[in-house]
């Protein structure tokens, strides 16, 4: 067995000679001179059969007799293994080109007969198409390697993302059922305080009390919500609604407060909404609650207004436009990309003057693309700001 290298590349391209003739191995490398080939050559059959078990190859070119186990029982037993049955052989004989000779070859499992003389052009195009098959199968297998690899990893990512989120989530309803059984307390004691007979001073407190611990609620409702929808938990609940009350509801939660700064606060319902709808109306107030709530909270003077309009209806689905307009401070043009994004507050000075985590937005945005919609909010070119939400719902029918 000898060996006779003809170039290197990335992976050796390796080509098996079977032949007995060490000419004719001789005539077949210096037609190969210039490629990049590894030529390896096999005197006997069985040389040929242990080079496999050693080296992976592009191509065998075999003759057909020789010493031993000649050529049609070599290829036999190639096509018999497992590792080597796919690889292309090609005999090269100086048997007749008779039928039966070709018929032998071809159930011997070769894919090509060639009888000596052979022309030189003819076999070195066969040798160069059937090694970038190998090279083609070969990139192939490395690509679907690096991938195998790739998705392994990012498997392994995955999974363990899923276990840190898990345990967030569940330190997180941990600590909040443990920080809300003492707040409970706090609250339901300033509400009695409130209640009695206390001087200026200790009901300004009793108040400051009262409001430290509601804003502390809202805080670990933002965080367990925002939590719960990261991670996916957060469901909607489908159910038969009445728009009409769902907003009123919502509205009136804010008319004692909006009196309280001499504020207006109206709304409006386009007449061609059914007032029954199926959809999820806790997720809506919620939704509603906080931008109602912030346009209130950023406005002096002037108003609040909350329009509801049907934008449009698509297989059956209505699609709602909801319109919360204030008259307030306003939102400069450079925050506004902000707005959405989780623990986000568009300035310092706001943040200390009226409070708040910077969650409930994204949490709103989260809930109407829950909800099949989307949010956005724009200036006021005279002052305030407009936010708006569009939601989808079902029209519904009364029992």
């Amino acid at each position: 067995m000898v060996d006779s290298i003809g170039g290197s590349m990335e992976y050796p391209i390796n080509i098996l000679v079977v032949d007995d003739r060490a000419d004719e191995f001789l005539s077949v490398q210096a037609l190969l001179a210039e490629s990049p080939y590894r030529l390896v050559h096999a005197l006997t059959g069985m040389d040929a059969l242990k080079c496999l078990l050693e080296q992976e190859f592009a191509l065998i070119i075999m003759d057909v007799l020789m010493p031993g186990m000649n050529g049609f029982e070599t290829a036999k037993r190639i096509k018999m293994r497992q590792k080597s049955r796919d690889i292309p052989i090609i005999f090269l004989t100086s048997l007749t080109s008779e039928l039966e000779n070709y018929m032998m070859a071809y159930s011997a499992g070769a894919i090509d007969y060639l009888t000596k003389p052979f022309h030189p052009t003819v076999l070195k195009s066969k040798i160069d198409g059937f090694v970038r098959l190998y090279q083609t199968r070969k990139e192939l297998q490395l690509k679907t390697q690096e991938l195998e690899t790739a998705n392994s990893i990012l498997t392994e990512l995955k999974e363990t993302a899923e276990v840190a989120l898990r345990i967030k989530s569940g330190f997180l309803a941990m600590m909040s059922h443990e920080i809300r059984t003492p707040l409970n307390g706090i609250i339901a004691m300033s509400d009695v305080l409130r209640s009695s007979e206390l001087s200026a001073d200790d009901q300004e407190m009793a108040e400051i009390i009262h409001t430290s611990g509601h804003a502390l609620v809202s805080v670990i409702t933002h965080i367990l919500d925002f939590t719960k929808i990261e991670s996916g938990k957060m469901e909607l609940d489908y159910e038969l609604f009445n728009l009409h009350s769902c907003l009123k509801e919502t509205v009136d939660l804010f008319r004692a407060l909006a009196r309280e700064r001499s504020l207006t606060l109206e709304t409006s319902i386009d007449p061609d909404i059914p007032a029954l709808l199926i959809g999820d109306p806790n997720r809506l107030r919620q939704v509603l609650n906080n931008l109602i709530g912030n346009a209130i909270k950023f406005t002096h003077s002037g108003g609040v207004k909350v329009d509801v309009r049907l934008r449009q209806v698509i297989d059956k689905l209505l699609e709602l436009e909801f319109i919360i307009e204030d008259t307030g401070i306003g939102i400069p043009a450079d925050k506004m990309k902000y707005l959405f994004q989780p623990f986000t507050q568009i300035g310092a000075t706001i943040n200390r003057k009226f409070g708040g985590t910077g969650l409930g937005l994204s949490i709103c945005k989260m809930l109407v693309d829950l909800m099949g919609g989307r949010i956005y909010a724009k200036p006021d070119v005279v002052g305030g700001a407009t936010f708006i939400f569009t939601i989808q719902v079902a029209e519904g029918q009364p029992d």
